[in-house]
């Protein structure tokens, strides 16, 4: 934060109140932090414009604060966020396999099939490009939902599979974050389960593509399970690599 007065920068507390409608991002620069970048939040709320616009007020006047923060990125949550994913990934593999055989049965009265390694290159082939094609497509939701509450979406993406969605300087209401975070798996996962209901063989040409999309909404659960938690976070803003929760002021 900068002090006019004395033309002095000094480090923002992690719980300090916001300046006005501003928060000030601090990098380190040689033995002191001299750098800084003023962003303005924006709550997002579609469907209730009138409250939205009170609430907007109330966060200009600085009157909310910091009251959690998660980066997925941290090395203290790689490795526990990579047993989750495994996890997930065992869960995804063991419900779609099940169900898929478990239709079979049920429509054939029996399990024999006919393999010959060229179906087995092209079951194979095909379900590797479905994963690659899924990735876009989990983050296309993550947009659709934004866009859902009236947010301003973002992609990026961190070489060589990773893509990301995102929704910079703005805030959203814990529940609207929520479903934002969840879209994907739930809407991915059921589609998953309609198309091996109704079609279990085609649906095996994209059986990675299911299993691998419940195993890479790891970090979105990780973040709805730890969000769920925090009851008094009233506003949620979405970072590059996790959130920061904000609470109410009491005024």
């Amino acid at each position: 934060m900068y002090d006019r007065g004395r033309g002095r920068l000094f480090r923002l507390p992690r719980c300090a109140i916001i300046s006005g409608c501003y928060i000030t991002r601090w990098a380190p620069w040689q033995d002191g932090y001299e750098k800084r970048e003023e962003m303005s939040l924006i709550l997002k709320d579609r469907f209730h414009p009138s409250q939205r616009q009170k609430l907007q007020e109330k966060i200009d006047k600085g009157q909310i604060t910091i009251c959690d923060e998660l980066s997925l990125l941290e090395q203290e949550q790689l490795r526990p966020l990579a047993s989750f994913s495994l996890l997930l990934l065992v869960i995804g593999a063991i419900l779609f396999v099940v169900l898929t055989f478990a239709v079979l049965l049920g429509r054939t009265q029996s399990l024999n099939f006919e393999f010959s390694a060229i179906k087995v290159i092209i079951w194979v082939v095909i379900n590797i490009v479905s994963y690659i094609l899924i990735l876009p497509v989990h983050e296309a939701i993550h947009a659709l939902a934004f866009l859902l509450w009236g947010g301003r979406p973002y992609f990026g993406a961190k070489l060589p599979l990773a893509l990301y969605c995102g929704a910079r300087n703005q805030l959203f209401r814990r529940a609207h974050y929520l479903v934002v975070g969840l879209a994907p798996l739930v809407v991915i996962t059921l589609a998953g389960i309609i198309l091996t209901l109704l079609a279990p063989i085609l649906a095996s040409y994209v059986i990675f593509a299911t299993i691998g999309n419940i195993a890479g909404a790891a970090g979105d659960l990780w973040v709805a399970i730890r969000l769920w938690r925090q009851p008094g976070a009233w506003f949620i803003e979405d970072t590059a690599t996790g959130y920061r929760a904000w609470q109410m002021e009491s005024v």
